[in-house]
């Protein structure tokens, strides 16, 4: 069995106003506050054309390397749907704003983009269950009505779920680095409904089903797992699958049955007859282009080529430009670029990642780090001791300095404290000094061990190793 998956993401623009009005572009906002007469579709409301959601198209899409079409235009798409009160979407069905790019995964294999047009979005359902099977009654928040969108037509190229995962978090990290959208899956900045068939040995393919309520990464791959294997089990049964739109339950963990999949023509397309045809100069998409910051990927290689740091982590710091900065600030600051990557990608993140949150370089300020590094490069504390200073910087706060001397965390590095604890462990362990005798070399760790765990933790292992040896060689008496 093969799949075969196509995506289709709505991106939503951080604009401060909405896409033909001058509603504010809020996300948060109390319900239905944000509204007027043209996003809610009051009769004779004419749409006027927000010129910042031209710019971040244009941005966007040349991001994602595609071609600009110098003249597009709007249409209307009609249905009907409680959260969408004027009965019609205001998007670009016939000539889209740019066509022909793509996004190229860590395997080196481009996915590509149809197209990307420009378009409004409606309004948002409330249900009174989370399970989208038990909901009893629904809710209508209008602020969505009318906010800018771009949405991202894929070929489909995808042929695993965790390739659709990848394409959506790098495309998240595109959008991100040219300040077009936060990407924010859980907020709704961005949303994702996936295409997928299956095509079985004998060369026949599924009909087509498309997957709609993904909001995160994880579960757009565990949705498309999921609806391959149900599409896969049918197949092999010798039944038919449907041609559908089925909804992810992220309750159940599974795909429900919502209603027959549309065909194209049942929207009834038309020219918007409000909108004049959009038109974009030459000069203009080559301002734009030269505009736009170094992307994701570009700076991943600059890091691995030029300050010669590991692939993985290259990739990881190049995602934000938040961490980028911090990074980059760190190596400024004197931390090499080696101990920078490295703490930044194991340490600091680690704590973030542990409590789900985006990075915020306010919690752990530089200068706290670089004092960690430099305790730990001159054997002041343990790696372990680090670990638990930075989680208390990340906690609190607190100066490092603070921390060490409230936790009393110094090794012991002198050679006159640890001596004597080494020769205790060595009398207290006389068979495993016969074992060494007999050339048993690997049992110095067991007596590194044996020091580490008398002293709390505090020795300096690499001094206490090298003593061991001294004694256990009759160097000292």
């Amino acid at each position: 069995m093969k799949s075969v998956i196509g995506l289709e993401i709505h991106v939503q623009l951080s604009t401060k106003t909405k896409a033909f009005c001058s509603c504010k572009n809020e996300v948060d906002a109390k319900a239905n506050t944000n509204i007027c007469s043209v996003c809610t579709g009051q009769p004779g409301a004419l749409p006027v054309l927000n010129d910042q959601v031209v710019e971040y198209a244009i941005r966007g899409a040349l991001a994602l390397n595609c071609e600009i079409h110098e003249v597009s235009s709007f249409d209307r798409k009609n249905y009907f749907y409680p959260d969408l009160p004027k009965g019609y979407q205001i998007t670009q069905y016939f000539h889209p704003i740019a066509t022909n790019g793509y996004v190229e995964l860590n395997s080196g294999k481009r996915i590509r983009i149809r197209r990307i047009h420009i378009e409004e979005d409606a309004g948002k359902m409330f249900h009174s269950s989370e399970n989208i099977t038990e909901s009893i009654s629904s809710l209508v928040d209008l602020n969505r009505c009318g906010i800018p969108l771009i949405e991202i037509v894929t070929e489909p190229d995808l042929e695993k779920p965790e390739e659709a995962r990848e394409f959506m978090e790098k495309l998240r990290d595109v959008l991100r680095a040219v300040g077009i959208s936060t990407g924010n899956m859980e907020e709704g900045a961005l949303r994702c409904d996936a295409n997928v068939s299956v095509v079985n040995d004998k060369g026949h393919s599924s009909s087509r089903v498309e997957v709609k309520n993904i909001n995160s990464f994880r579960f757009v791959q565990h949705a498309l797992e999921y609806e391959i294997e149900r599409i896969s089990k049918v197949m092999e049964s010798g039944g038919d699958v449907p041609m559908e739109t089925r909804g992810w339950d992220s309750i159940s963990k599974s795909t429900v049955s919502m209603r027959s999949k549309e065909a194209e023509n049942d929207y009834r397309y038309f020219p918007e007859p409000d909108l004049p045809i959009l038109v974009v100069s030459k000069k203009r998409i080559k301002r734009i282009r030269n505009s736009l910051p170094e992307l994701p990927d570009e700076k991943a290689k600059r890091y691995e080529k030029e300050i010669g740091i590991q692939s993985e982590n290259a990739k990881i710091l190049s995602k934000d430009k938040e961490l980028s900065r911090y990074f980059e600030d760190a190596i400024k600051i004197g931390i090499s670029a080696k101990d920078a990557s490295n703490w930044i990608v194991n340490e600091v993140m680690a704590l973030f990642n542990a409590d789900s949150m985006e990075f915020n370089p306010k919690k752990i300020s530089l200068a706290h780090l670089k004092k960690v590094i430099d305790y730990t490069n001159s054997s002041k504390i343990s790696r372990l001791a680090a670990k638990e200073i930075i989680a208390e910087v990340y906690k609190t706060g607190k100066d490092p300095d603070v921390i060490v001397k409230e936790k009393n965390l110094l090794q012991v590095s002198d050679e006159s404290s640890l001596i004597p604890i080494v020769k205790e462990v060595i009398l207290e362990n006389p068979r495993v000094v016969e074992q060494y005798k007999k050339g048993k070399a690997s049992v110095v760790g067991f007596f590194v061990g044996a020091v580490m765990k008398k002293t709390n933790g505090k020795a300096d292992p690499k001094l206490a190793g090298k003593l061991v040896k001294k004694v256990l060689d009759g160097e000292f008496e």
